[in-house]
């Protein structure tokens, strides 16, 4: 038998945990940046990770339709 089971396997009282998607990656923030989004994620109730990849999709979705411009050097 094995002694450690998958995290898809553990629950949360009734909820099964999902698994995740995607792929990982790690981002740094500096504390400032870092002390606003857990603010904001413990406001709206929302993991920080929803909000990141929220914020960097509409962000890429922005620049490939030409809606927002870098600037450059980014």
């Amino acid at each position: 038998m094995k002694a450690a089971t998958s995290l898809a396997k553990l629950k949360r009282g009734r909820r099964k945990v999902p698994k995740r998607k995607g792929k990982p990656l790690t981002v740094y923030f500096d504390k400032a940046l870092a002390h606003r989004l857990h603010f904001v994620s413990q406001e709206r109730r929302v993991a920080k990770a929803n909000l990141v990849r929220f914020a960097v999709e509409r962000l890429l979705n922005q620049l490939t339709t030409g809606q927002l411009e870098l600037p450059f050097g980014l």
